[in-house]
């Protein structure tokens, strides 16, 4: 009532002319009490003013609220300097909160492994007491970048890789750890096994599709990669923004994509884009490993391994299929996006070559079995 914010605005006065020091109560919710008022809330380092009183009412109160929290900043400032990292967290949206309350807010720095750090903290939060806090909240920033993403940093400082190797993890750190095969074939082909070796120990991946860091193809480190990457182009707002990461986090080996995304996300989340599935890389990599021995299999070496056909095409097997959640169709679009080419054949035809060929082996088979026995036979 108007009665109780004009005693409010009289006691407050009368105290701040006496110039002696309000008494402040703050509250562990942030509740801000001056003389027993409640003059506003204090979130992290940011004050704001009860708006229910006006015109001199105000600027009595926030002349009040301004000596009673000067104290209250500076032991904050103390306190979030020695604060430990459980207590500090940053958002999927690049806010930083001390525990709950946003006290930064990162933006785009330099380079996508070095954002910049906006505080949110009034301008009354000055001198070392501001210094301090910054330095905490850049020290906590500093250290999800280099744990999170340790392979990334280490391949950028990574100065004992020179010449091929050391372009190769260029590429890398500028993809954030993905990089198609196909797109650096030159490179791969001229790159040695000590330069193999070193990427090797940093964590990197030749796989048959891609060069990447399995490493990074998790929940936390491809969130925050996914955040660098908005930082630097503006994506915070563009549909699809963390959207993928959760499929990541639940264990979705591969998703149908939304056209409405912008297709970057699925890639810094670790996913690539083939026809209307998107597949996690480490995923499609094992699926190479199933298509291997398919197509390194020829008639008449052995029994026919699963998938195999006539030692150059292969066949999609339920376990290739399994492995990726995909459909036959699916499959069609993944292994064409993969650079194979589908040739369909009558039905009748494959059965016919496959019993065949099973035939054969079974018969060689057999006939090396009795040769051996044979000999084992004439040694006794």
């Amino acid at each position: 009532t108007k009665r109780f914010v004009d005693r409010r605005t009289s006691v407050l006065m009368r105290r701040l002319r006496e110039n002696t020091m309000p008494e402040a109560e703050i509250s562990p919710t942030g509740t801000v009490l001056v003389e027993g008022h409640h003059v506003g809330e204090l979130q992290g380092f940011r004050f704001t003013a009860d708006q229910s009183a006006g015109g001199e009412d105000a600027k009595a109160v926030r002349t009040a609220a301004q000596k009673a929290l000067a104290a209250e900043f500076e032991a904050r400032a103390e306190r979030f300097g020695a604060s430990a990292n459980g207590d500090i967290a940053l958002g999927s949206d690049g806010t930083l909160r001390w525990i709950g309350a946003p006290i930064g807010t990162l933006v785009a720095g330099d380079e996508p492994l070095k954002p910049r750090l906006v505080l949110l903290a009034d301008e009354q939060l000055t001198g070392p007491a501001r210094d301090k806090v910054a330095a905490r909240a850049e020290r906590f920033v500093n250290f999800q970048i280099e744990s999170l993403l340790k392979p990334l940093v280490d391949l950028k400082n990574a100065e004992q890789i020179t010449g091929i190797g050391r372009g190769i993890a260029f590429q890398l750190v500028e993809n954030f750890g993905l990089i198609n095969r196909r797109d650096i074939a030159e490179e791969m082909k001229s790159l040695d096994q000590e330069g193999r070796a070193a990427l090797r120990r940093l964590g990197v991946r030749f796989g048959a599709y891609h060069v990447f860091v399995p490493a990074l193809i998790k929940p936390a480190p491809a969130g925050l990669v996914t955040l660098l990457w908005a930082l630097q182009n503006d994506g915070k707002d563009k549909p699809g923004f963390g959207d993928v990461v959760h499929a990541l986090a639940s264990g979705r080996t591969s998703v149908v994509i939304d056209p409405t995304f912008d297709k970057t996300f699925y890639k810094l989340a670790g996913y690539r884009n083939l026809g209307r599935r998107a597949v996690r890389v480490d995923i499609l990599e094992r699926l190479a490993d199933l298509i291997r021995p398919a197509t390194n299999w020829k008639p008449g070496l052995g029994q026919r391994p699963d998938g195999a056909y006539d030692g150059q095409s292969f066949m999609v097997t339920p376990p290739m299929m399994s492995i990726l959640g995909a459909t036959a169709d699916d499959m069609e679009e993944i292994l064409k996006g993969l650079g194979y080419r589908a040739e369909p054949k009558p039905a009748v035809e494959v059965k016919a070559r496959l019993e065949a060929q099973d035939n054969a082996a079974r018969e060689a088979a057999a006939a090396k079995q009795a040769a051996e026995a044979q000999a084992e036979q004439a040694k006794a």
